[in-house]
């Protein structure tokens, strides 16, 4: 078999792979995977995050959260960060909670792709082009 089928997600370990963690690509970028290459961003917009395995056996970005006795459930509010920096929030939950929680987000993102352009930031070495 000369490809991988990820249909339930994927988890590779790459050293080459892990210089793109906490980005969104979208354009190919290639990495160095086994003994040949792998390819991300190809299709559009793709993000290379850290992944948490469930105990169901699901594969995902988790919010590792305190165990707290909850005595309301404040709704479900849906935050969407798009790649060009435009935002929408939705659901049935707490807006001003939403909105506030975007910014937090944005400021976080901010912070790392700053540090990730800076000299000698993985950005900034991948243009250089590894330097």
């Amino acid at each position: 078999q000369s490809y991988v089928p990820n249909a339930q997600g994927g988890v590779y370990q790459s050293p080459s792979l892990s210089a793109y963690s906490g980005g969104v690509y979208s354009t190919p970028q290639l990495f160095a995977f086994a003994k040949g290459a792998g390819v991300f961003g190809e299709a559009g917009p793709e993000a290379i995050m850290p992944l948490t395995r469930a105990a169901n056996g699901s594969l995902g970005v988790r919010a590792i959260m305190p165990s707290v006795q909850a005595t309301n459930n404040g709704g479900d509010v849906y935050v969407t960060i798009n790649e060009n920096g435009t935002t929408s929030v939705a659901g049935n939950g707490n807006q001003d909670f939403a909105r506030e929680f975007t910014q937090i987000i944005q400021r976080e993102y901010k912070k790392l792709r700053d540090r990730d352009l800076s000299q000698g930031g993985a950005i900034n070495r991948a243009i250089s082009g590894g330097r």
